[in-house]
């Protein structure tokens, strides 16, 4: 008989198996297509900064970057010729996104108004000409929102939970989703596949079951119907 112990950590063979990532607790909150409409409304456009803060919220919900790679901007990352900005994501990891030609015109009047910069500087100021803090565009994002009463509170990774749950509506590819957002595994991106009620609503509407229903309605005789039928009791039908 053996003897029953600890297993030892170098002799285990699950020791060197890869971490299986849990699954997330809560499904990611988004904004409907309104409630960014209301949002991007309030930013007062007569000013610089109103057109800053309207460029922030624009590029946050129009390629889903995180905030830390809104503030890290710099001026050089930002190529409205070709459409497209450098972010430098997590672990160093930098990625090139196309911008949607809406996006690029509001990043291009914010950047004619505020004046030439040279290709270190940051692209987004702040009051005093420095470059917006993190916590400046989550206070800025904040903001707006709560001037566009909505709830519950937004923030910029709503904005990119929105981005991505809206292109997923959209049809986009998930692969696709992933290198826009920066993933580096798929199962990071997974968890846009959710349904929404309205998702629920609209699937039911297309099940065959109403032209099911409608058939077997035309079948039925316009008589009184007995409860059940006894066992052994002939039934006849009617032709």
């Amino acid at each position: 008989m053996v003897a029953m112990g600890h297993l030892d950590a170098e002799r285990n063979p699950m020791a060197h198996f890869p971490k299986i990532k849990a699954a997330p607790s809560k499904l990611p909150v988004f904004l409907s297509e309104d409630e960014v409409h209301q949002l991007l409304a309030q930013p007062r456009i007569e000013t610089v900064l109103g057109l800053r803060d309207r460029a922030v919220l624009t590029l946050l919900y129009g390629t889903g970057i995180r905030a830390t790679e809104c503030a890290s901007m710099r001026e050089g990352d930002v190529d409205l010729r070709e459409n497209t900005i450098r972010v430098l994501g997590k672990g160093g990891h930098e990625r090139v996104i196309p911008l949607n030609p809406e996006v690029a015109r509001v990043l291009e009047r914010y950047r004619a108004v505020r004046g030439p910069a040279l290709p270190t500087a940051p692209f987004f100021r702040s009051r005093r000409g420095r470059a917006m803090s993190r916590n400046a565009i989550y206070e800025r994002v904040r903001t707006h929102a709560e001037r566009a009463r909505l709830r519950p509170r937004v923030s910029p990774h709503k904005l990119r939970h929105t981005f991505a749950t809206h292109l997923v509506k959209s049809g986009v590819q998930l692969v696709t989703i992933r290198d826009l957002l920066g993933h580096r595994c798929i199962s990071s991106t997974q968890i846009y596949l959710h349904t929404t009620a309205e998702d629920l609503r609209h699937a039911a509407t297309l099940h065959p079951v109403e032209r099911l229903v409608e058939r077997v309605a035309d079948l039925l005789p316009n008589v009184k119907l007995p409860l059940q039928w006894l066992p052994g009791e002939r039934v006849v039908r009617r032709r």
